[in-house]
């Protein structure tokens, strides 16, 4: 990513900036194309004109900043004096001013702290926390302490299977601090509760949230009272908006969860081997759990030009009279596994394998090696009809190994709860039973590893449609397909 360096110049405090506040913005955006890391430091420094009297003004300038430019740019605004190279100046008088108050009565934590905490996901960091953050450090002369939120309390966020390593997420979190203001020392720690360190140090003074987390903030003082622990001050922050929604099922808040839907249907990583043309289709394993929609995907793919292999059927006609996978069957198994017709006897057999994992694998080893030879036979057969990318639509795609076939992974996710139900309503099972299927199959986080496109089909059709047409068109361009 291409980086920017600016200095804006601006003698008389936080107050002459925040009245030029939209045509800086607008200097700015002019300033540092679209995707562009742009640095801010003021001169003199932010730093240097840091007081207890000041800290609010110049949080409102961090905040209008980060929320007018922080959906489009990368920016990071330094306090200190750091050298920015060859920084492009900003006068800010030569700036109109704006018809902005900026009498916003200040509160009892518009102040410096020797010490402050806050804590948070902090997946794909954001605008919003970029605000939360700097509106910490504006108040820490000493150490801030950041709580990471572990994995193991992520399970009902929306689409948590997408959010960041926990390990990129605190690096992420000391870089910002480091790169924002490194005259400060920082503590970032995983928290595996929703209180973390915030209700055993008994040197931090203020915590920072917002108003969606203020009621923890609450609770974390009522921790510490009862640890006989000094409260905490609190200091809450508003949401900011985004006004830059993709999906109507997108939150009006600039969110992580928003940002993760946003990734549906575009390139995670590189494919996993080159593609010759010349000598066969360019191969896209789909896959996905029970009830998540991957068959409904395979065939908008069809729709789109792709050839589609179905491979759950090919799994059908394994078990037909005459196949050698039939043959090794009734070797391994006995004759008891056949029916009257001389097919295959699911019951029987899935009473034999399901009881003992050993002989499942056993059977395993046989099917899939056929269905796997079936499969690429027919991808064949449609890239000879044409197709230059062929779908392989199968739900054991990566447990069986097939993955070294493709060239990318697309998967189809929906939450476990969602993907209960539908099983419960389109195939009459019990919850109980729709649970264990689910269970039974690889994770959402395991096939989300080594993806490289997912889709969720949580929403509306066309929401899934959309995604579908993102990846498809991507595909073509990257590929240079004819048609």
């Amino acid at each position: 990513m291409s980086t920017t360096h600016l200095t804006i110049l601006a003698k008389g405090g936080w107050s002459q900036v925040i009245r030029r506040i939209k045509p800086l913005c607008t200097h700015i955006r002019g300033s540092a194309p679209h995707g562009t890391k742009v640095y801010l430091t003021f001169n003199p420094s932010l730093h240097s004109q840091l007081n207890n009297k000041s800290v609010a003004g110049w949080g409102n300038v961090c905040s209008s900043i980060y929320s007018q430019l922080g959906t489009k740019q990368d920016i990071y605004i330094r306090f200190l004096d750091q050298d920015q190279g060859n920084a492009k100046a900003i006068d800010i008088e030569t700036l109109t001013e704006d018809d902005i108050k900026t009498d916003k009565e200040p509160t009892s934590t518009d102040r410096l702290y020797t010490n402050v905490c806050l804590g948070g996901t902090f997946d794909r960091l954001h605008a919003g926390h970029k605000i939360l953050l700097t509106t910490a450090l504006l108040r820490c002369t000493g150490c801030l302490t950041v709580g990471v939120t572990s994995p193991s309390l992520l399970g009902r966020k929306t689409l948590c299977e997408l959010i960041e390593p926990l390990e990129k997420r605190i690096s992420v979190v000391k870089e910002f601090i480091q790169t924002v203001n490194r005259n400060i020392s920082h503590n970032v720690v995983e928290i595996t509760d929703p209180f973390g360190p915030a209700i055993v140090d008994p040197d931090i003074e203020c915590i920072v949230g917002s108003t969606e987390t203020e009621k923890g903030c609450l609770a974390i003082n009522e921790k510490r009272k009862e640890k006989e622990l000094k409260p905490l001050d609190i200091h809450i922050i508003d949401l900011v908006q985004d006004d830059n929604r993709e999906e109507v099922h997108e939150e009006e808040k600039i969110s992580s969860s928003s940002a993760r839907t946003r990734v549906l249907g575009r390139r995670l990583r590189s494919s996993l081997q080159p593609w010759d043309r010349s000598k066969g289709p360019y191969i896209i394993g789909l896959t996905g759990g029970s009830a998540s929609g991957k068959s409904s995907v395979g065939r908008r793919l069809k729709d789109m030009g792709a050839g589609l292999v179905d491979c759950d059927k090919l799994g059908h006609s394994a078990y037909l009279p005459g196949s050698t996978a039939l043959k090794k069957i009734v070797e391994e198994f006995g004759d008891q596994v056949l029916a009257e017709d001389g097919t295959i006897n699911r019951r029987v057999l899935g009473g034999i394998v399901f009881s003992d994992r050993s002989k499942l694998e056993v059977l395993n080893q046989i099917v899939w090696p056929e269905i796997a030879r079936m499969a690429l036979e027919q991808a064949k057969q449609d890239w000879e009809a044409g197709h230059e990318v062929v779908v392989l639509d199968a739900a054991v795609l990566l447990e069986a190994g097939w993955n070294s076939y493709c060239h990318e992974i697309w998967v189809c996710l929906i939450p476990r709860d969602e993907a209960v139900s539908r099983i419960v309503l389109r195939d009459g099972k019990t919850a109980e039973e729709a649970e264990k299927r689910v269970d039974s199959q690889w994770s959402n986080q395991e096939r989300c590893k080594v993806a490289h496109t997912v889709f969720c089909t949580l929403w509306d059709q066309e929401v899934t449609q959309r995604q579908v047409e993102l990846a498809w068109n991507r595909l073509r361009e990257e590929l240079e397909l004819s048609s």
